[in-house]
């Protein structure tokens, strides 16, 4: 099943940007960047629940601002670091991390602020919901990444 988002999320993206268009603001990643894409329609996003960071780093398409959520579904992955940079490395506009919950992913969430702090990125993280990895509320999330939008 997740070979099945992986792959809709590649067609996804390949439909949706073609090497002459870019996006103003794209979201990609897992399920957190799927929720906020329902609270920040202005920006289009090839999100898809379960997606790991492996292939999160086919679906970078060209965009001033990438909003990246990734690493919650594979934090215990040892590629993960590697994944996270060939993320920001295939980006051609800004990046803003959605930082990963630390109540169920540390691990990730340092990797993310790592890479982040690598190239001087904003990270945002978010309060976590009942289950401890979502976020409990997309609308606050997606207030403070328009902030950091504004630059």
């Amino acid at each position: 099943m997740r070979l099945i988002g992986a792959l809709a999320g590649i067609v996804l993206a390949g439909v949706c940007f073609s090497d002459s268009a870019k996006a103003s603001c794209l979201i990609i990643g897992d399920s957190i960047g799927q929720d906020l894409s329902y609270s920040m329609r202005e920006c289009h996003s090839t999100a898809i629940k379960n997606k790991s960071s492996a292939a999160t780093v086919y679906t970078v398409a060209p965009a001033d601002v990438l909003i990246v959520s990734a690493g919650s579904n594979d934090w215990e992955s040892p590629l993960l670091l590697a994944n996270l940079k060939a993320i920001r490395a295939k980006a051609s506009g800004r990046v803003i991390w959605v930082e990963p919950s630390r109540i169920c992913c540390r691990v990730a969430a340092d990797a993310v602020d790592t890479v982040a702090a690598l190239h001087g990125d904003p990270v945002v993280p978010f309060a976590s919901g009942r289950d401890g990895a979502h976020p409990a509320d997309n609308n606050k999330l997606a207030a403070a990444i328009r902030a950091q939008m504004r630059w």
